[in-house]
């Protein structure tokens, strides 16, 4: 993969990281009764999915990643309109701070609630923010690079409360993070191709690849037979890895807490069906 495509990955895999925990922050403001923090959250969300759609052409299923590198090049004349689109939001995460921690609907809706535990946590395997708000610090994009993350500088945010409130803050404290990614990976862009052509057949083997999705360690097998077809494919999704944990987590704990802290877990229903 050539070394432009590297650092276009990075960005477009940064933004969705964005706007995949703004979605969840927003949802969670619904599951605690607090409706004006998910208007909110989702309001300058929009910012983050029109810079995807200037670069990928589309909004939600962008395509932009291929085999080889990506689809599309990126217009130098979009980098001012990206970083001015990143920096609006950056001003943005000081409030939201603020709302997470001092706000009293917050407070008694998320602190000590839902606590998972760093033991359990580790024994239970979880994953991606779900670990890190347990006080875990894992990461793939810094345990085993891919794409430009191994030239690009950037913290690990963990918390050590476990509980649903530290789920929330870790998602707030990595959209920050991504921006600097994001602008890091925007400043030092190599020149050269953004693709090589690959062959449509590969040799007979098999292999694995991880990456770090916006809701954790997104885990791939893939065995080839030598043609044009896999002989298996097999994925772990975060929320397959996080799932039992919600029976830990709950355990002690309200009814009307179960939606808020489900939620926390930011479960994708569709990753689970099999």
């Amino acid at each position: 993969v050539p070394p432009r495509a590297k650092y276009l990955r990075t960005v477009i895999l940064e933004l969705n990281r964005i706007h995949s925990h703004m979605l969840l922050l927003g949802h969670m403001g619904l599951e605690i009764g607090f409706e004006t923090f998910f208007h909110y959250m989702w309001r300058d969300r929009e910012t983050v999915m029109d810079i995807v759609e200037m670069l990928t052409g589309n909004r939600v299923l962008a395509s932009y990643v291929t085999i080889g590198g990506v689809r599309r090049d990126l217009n130098y004349e979009m980098i001012p309109k990206i970083k001015e689109g990143l920096e609006n939001l950056r001003s943005k995460i000081p409030f939201y701070r603020e709302v997470l921690e001092k706000d009293p609907t917050v407070k008694m809706r998320t602190r000590n609630v839902g606590v998972l535990t760093k033991e359990n946590a580790l024994k239970l395997c979880v994953v991606g923010p779900v670990a890190r708000a347990s006080g875990i610090k894992m990461d793939v994009r810094r345990d085993e690079p891919y794409a430009a993350y191994d030239e690009i500088p950037f913290n690990v945010i963990t918390y050590d409360e476990g509980d649903t409130w530290a789920r929330l803050m870790v998602r707030l404290e990595e959209i920050n993070e991504s921006i600097n990614i994001i602008e890091y990976a925007l400043d030092h862009l190599p020149s050269g191709p953004y693709g090589v052509r690959a062959p449509r057949v590969v040799p007979e083997g098999e292999t694995i690849g991880r990456v770090e999705a916006p809701r954790g360690e997104l885990f791939y097998y893939i065995k080839s037979n030598g043609t044009a077809y896999p002989e298996r494919v097999k994925m772990r999704t975060p929320t397959f890895a996080n799932i039992l944990s919600f029976i830990k987590i709950a355990e002690g704990g309200g009814i009307a807490d179960v939606p808020a802290i489900f939620a926390s877990l930011d479960p994708c229903f569709s990753c689970m069906d099999r």
